[in-house]
């Protein structure tokens, strides 16, 4: 599919409908003005796979951000995208974006798409394992958008989306 081979800087839906709505709209915004073409996906569809080490349901720690210790990441789904190879898809979960105008801050992302090396850099400790939550919402956008894959680590996807609806609420750096 075009653009995953993009490195997605903005993905997720905070727990706040508005916050949810700015950051997809930045997102969205980001990719169709990466595209070339915004119309339907070419190339093969993404197909669901299996992994030795990653199946949906499941709960891992990884390297977080230094004030986010708890946070934690739920595999979704895993797929598979032949130019690209396996394609994760995790929740993200008890983290927090400061909102400068007092506003709720939203802590998790339902959805984000990584490459399985970027998951595997990033693990550190399977936890548990669950019932798969809720993503279908965030992943039909990431599909009508043909959406990219993060390439990087988690907590640096985290610290693009803060920046992102920091600068959305008219937030100055350091406030």
């Amino acid at each position: 599919m075009k653009n995953y081979h993009l490195e997605i800087t903005k993905m997720g839906r905070p727990k706040n409908a508005t916050c949810f709505t700015l950051l997809v709209s930045l997102f969205v915004g980001q990719l169709l003005a990466a595209q070339e073409n915004p119309r339907p996906c070419p190339g093969p569809e993404p197909t669901d796979t299996k992994d030795s080490k990653f199946r949906p349901g499941q709960v891992w720690q990884y390297r977080t951000r230094s004030h986010e210790e708890d946070s934690t990441l739920t595999i979704l789904k895993v797929e598979s995208v032949p130019k690209l190879g396996t394609i994760i898809h995790v929740r993200v979960e008890k983290i927090r974006l400061r909102n400068c105008t007092g506003g709720p801050e939203p802590d998790k992302f339902e959805h984000m798409p990584y490459t399985r090396d970027a998951i595997e850099r990033n693990v550190t400790k399977l936890v548990r394992e669950r019932t798969v939550p809720a993503f279908q919402t965030g992943y039909e956008e990431w599909r009508k958008a043909c959406g990219g894959v993060y390439t990087i680590t988690v907590a640096e996807a985290i610290n693009v989306a803060e920046d992102g609806f920091r600068q959305n609420l008219g937030c100055t750096q350091g406030s």
